[in-house]
């Protein structure tokens, strides 16, 4: 005897939170294959996720929408802190003085130069290099949550990937932003957006994709193969 399928659009079928996912131009992102995902297995019945390769999270993001109980995993650390913002935290956002806090250098702080020293003219030009340098210092050494500065982390990434030509650090391209030349395409003006306001925009996207599943969910940084 055949078990009883249910159908399609039935209750067990619904996904039970409609939190969205931040936008994203991560090359490889299975954003836009996540509702032929969830109609494929949801039928079966599980009440658990592990997500080896979890990558951008939309994934992990989309079972947890379905109050599934998500375990996300990457082994690169750039992932990982998306598992954590999105995935791993249930309630913690950015507050507008701590978005504020981050984005504001301090006279009294002897910011480093890790970023202007070691990545001149490579892919973003002096002054967003010097940005970046007090920005990600803000974050690691003032935040006191791993899931707030995770949820940084996330926005910055965010950032810098959206003023990068094809969205990729794959070669030193800086010229094609900064050449005077006649475009016929309108990613400059992405591409010239000063920081901030990127990042303030990803930082609300990721502040509205936070939230409580009921679930115990956590993000893992182990190797997949081992």
């Amino acid at each position: 005897m055949q078990p009883q399928q249910l159908p399609l659009f039935s209750p067990e079928h619904v996904r039970q939170y409609n939190y969205p996912f931040p936008s994203t131009r991560y090359q490889g992102s299975k954003r836009k294959h996540v509702d032929w995902i969830w109609e494929s297995v949801c039928e079966l019945p599980f009440e658990s996720v592990l997500d080896v390769f979890g990558g951008t999270g939309v994934v992990s993001h989309m079972f947890k929408n379905a109050g599934k109980q998500v375990t996300y995993n990457d082994y690169l650390t750039f992932n990982w802190n998306i598992g954590l913002a999105l995935i791993e935290n249930a309630q913690e956002i950015l507050s507008e003085d701590e978005v504020e806090f981050i984005l504001t250098p301090n006279d009294v702080i002897e910011y480093p130069t890790f970023i202007q020293k070691n990545f001149n003219d490579i892919y973003f030009t002096d002054e967003e290099n010097a940005w970046l340098d007090f920005v990600v210092h803000n974050i690691d050494h003032h935040l006191q949550s791993n899931y707030k500065r995770a949820l940084a982390r996330f926005a910055l990434f965010q950032a810098c990937i959206i003023k990068r030509p094809y969205n990729l650090f794959h070669r030193a391209n800086l010229y094609m932003r900064t050449a005077k030349v006649e475009r016929s395409f309108g990613n400059k003006t992405t591409w010239d957006t000063h920081f901030e306001i990127h990042f303030r925009n990803f930082i609300q996207e990721a502040n509205q994709a936070v939230f409580d599943n009921g679930q115990l969910n956590q993000a893992l940084q182990c190797d997949a193969l081992l």
